[in-house]
């Protein structure tokens, strides 16, 4: 699906907006200079003397030529893999994982943190931000290419104020400031976002997303979350708690929710509950992954249990399609093991139920981003700002 840009101007005083403007196109694939000239309107001199630049900066490099009909190939631009650097930190309920990314999306160095020797906030800041030095050291990148770390946690999380609220079953980080407490340790700007939103940003610009404007990551694991795009942007909401899809009812005389609604979807389809429920029927399992291998060998209880989880993670998808009227859900975390049985229910139930089933048929897959999720969605928090300009 084609995207559209806003028209460039040649003045001299947009020319930063202009600069920015080309980086987001070029990331997106190799273009030449030509075609970036007839995308935004630029005069040809103007994306001469921009991407020349760009390429002094070593933000930008001539790779290969394309195709044509006639004539000089053109020559295709590209952004520099080691041009920029993010790092990623990614602490969930089972431990926390430092990394750093280069800005084509590539995952260079992870490692985990040891967390258990200590349950005060603060000690365990001291010892992520130690790893994270180390990180460094073995890489040996100029601090000057490093555009900033990005931290990711369980939500509810304030963005703004860089601070974990009140997640459930993550009471050692309730209520931390942790940008400010890890802006004491690094010259970098620090950015926080909640795992899902995090996951939403690095799947619109490294994974399926790339091709979408309008679009919701839906995280199943130990609780459900989501991370809506909407025109290319995350969406948030007035206060930012605008992706709580977990937290929308599928039986409004359902079970008390710990969010004080009843029936929430997460109180059904979260991983736990599955397997609870599984469990209530004579079986003894601990996984999803081990339900998957049991279904696809033929149990007919495993079977039956995929194709109920279908059912709750398909009212929570059409109840929000109906409202955002979105092109595409792209689901992640535990439920996107070997997801192919899932995904064929969900499709089948929700093209038979969305409101705009006749007009066009909702794009459900799931994420290309598996291996390194959590670290390479917290370094995308950086790298989105930057593609926005604000870093």
């Amino acid at each position: 699906m084609s995207r559209s840009y806003s028209s460039a101007t040649n003045s001299d005083h947009m020319r930063n907006s202009n600069r920015l403007l080309l980086i987001n196109i070029v990331r997106r694939k190799p273009v030449s200079r030509a075609e970036l000239a007839r995308i935004t309107g630029l005069t040809r001199a103007a994306v001469t003397i921009i991407v020349s630049g760009l390429i002094k900066d070593g933000v930008l490099f001539e790779t290969g030529s394309a195709d044509a009909d006639f004539g000089r190939k053109p020559v295709l631009l590209d952004l520099v893999p080691s041009g920029y650097y993010a790092i990623g930190v990614s602490i969930t309920r089972e431990g926390c994982n430092v990394g750093i990314m280069n800005i084509k999306g590539v995952l260079l160095h992870k490692s985990a943190v040891d967390l258990e020797r200590t349950a005060d906030p603060i000690g365990m800041i001291r010892m992520i931000a130690e790893s994270v030095r180390m990180l460094l050291k073995k890489v040996s990148i100029p601090n000057e290419r490093v555009l900033g770390i990005g931290v990711n946690a369980p939500g509810p999380v304030d963005a703004v104020r860089g601070s974990i609220l009140n997640p459930p079953n993550f009471s050692q980080w309730n209520n931390v400031d942790i940008v400010k407490e890890f802006s004491e340790y690094f010259d970098f700007p620090v950015l926080l976002e909640n795992n899902s939103i995090s996951l939403a940003i690095a799947e619109k610009n490294y994974g399926r997303g790339a091709e979408l404007r309008n679009f919701m990551l839906m995280v199943v694991d130990s609780g459900i979350g989501a991370g809506i795009v909407i025109n290319d942007k995350i969406y948030r909401g007035a206060y930012g708690f605008g992706n709580e899809v977990g937290h929308t009812s599928i039986d409004f005389r359902g079970e008390l929710c710990q969010c004080g609604n009843r029936g929430c979807l997460e109180i059904y389809a979260s991983i736990p509950a599955v397997i609870k429920d599984i469990n209530s029927r004579g079986s003894s399992i601990t996984t999803w992954k081990e339900i998957v291998d049991r279904a696809l060998k033929g149990d007919s209880i495993c079977k039956e249990t995929i194709e109920q989880e279908a059912v709750y993670l398909s009212a929570g998808i059409v109840n929000t399609m109906n409202i955002l009227d979105l092109e595409a859900v792209v689901l992640t975390g535990d439920i996107g093991y070997k997801p192919k049985m899932l995904l064929e229910s969900v499709r089948d139930i929700v093209w038979r139920s969305g409101i705009t089933r006749k007009i066009n048929k909702l794009i459900i897959v799931s994420s290309s981003i598996n291996e390194d999720s959590g670290v390479i969605s917290a370094a995308s928090i950086i790298f989105e700002r930057f593609f926005r300009g604000e870093i």
